[in-house]
């Protein structure tokens, strides 16, 4: 008398596709579906349910790089910033008066005039937002005219539409206005950049609004290029 088969799932004896488990002794009445149908699909990567490569040209940019461009277009553009400030206090701020006024300028006892640390405050202001004013135009004519800024360019990485077309004039001013002016939205400012992350297409808030992806350029060898190269 042959011995008995060891624990274990096997072919259901009863018909059918599935599953029944065998406990050495007899067949018990737990079943399961066929392996083939419990193997669990490959998840895919971001970007492939519009076409994109999982790495190399054509691949949704990492969002290292993304950050890592925004922060040299950055760099380009502040010196508008700080042009501004200085040029403006070094004009203005011997009219603000007294930084913290200790005295009262009126009859009555009560001053009137806003100390100067307040116009310190507002001239900074401004100037913050005549830079991202700049900026956004900077990011526009990149965009549209060259296809991408000077950050980008660098690491080589460029927004298109979702069909790999340039984002034209419109697009390229909606997506650069939005960005800067989720900044002035509080937290909304942190969240658009950080979209990407998470997102199945890398689309920050500013992309989705004008159908837009950041890939990488279309003429970067893909990894296996560059080990062929290296060899």
């Amino acid at each position: 008398m042959s011995a008995a088969p060891p624990a274990g799932w096997y072919p259901d004896p009863a018909g059918g596709s599935g599953l029944r488990y065998w406990d050495a002794h007899q067949w018990t009445e737990h079943v399961a579906a066929p392996q083939s149908a419990i193997v669990r699909p490959m998840q895919p990567w971001k970007g492939a349910m519009i076409g994109r490569p999982q790495e190399g040209p054509g691949a949704l940019a990492d969002p290292a790089r993304r950050f890592a461009a925004q922060l040299i277009d950055l760099a380009l553009v502040l010196p508008v910033f700080v042009i501004l400030l200085v040029g403006t206090l070094a004009v203005a701020a011997p009219h603000f008066g007294p930084i913290f006024p200790t005295q009262s300028s009126t009859n009555d006892g009560v001053s009137y005039a806003p100390p100067g640390f307040v116009w310190i405050y507002l001239t900074a202001i401004g100037s913050l937002v005549l830079t991202g004013v700049a900026m956004v135009a900077y990011q526009t004519i990149a965009t549209a005219k060259f296809g991408r800024s000077l950050g980008k360019r660098w690491l080589r990485i460029r927004p298109v539409r979702l069909d790999l077309s340039p984002l034209g004039w419109g697009r390229s001013f909606g997506r650069a206005a939005l960005y800067e002016a989720s900044w002035l939205l509080s937290w909304v400012g942190l969240l658009d950049p950080l979209w990407c992350l998470w997102d199945d297409q890398r689309q920050c808030i500013h992309d989705k609004a004008v159908d837009s992806i950041v890939i990488n350029d279309l003429g970067e060898p893909s990894t296996s290029d560059e080990a062929v190269r290296a060899d």
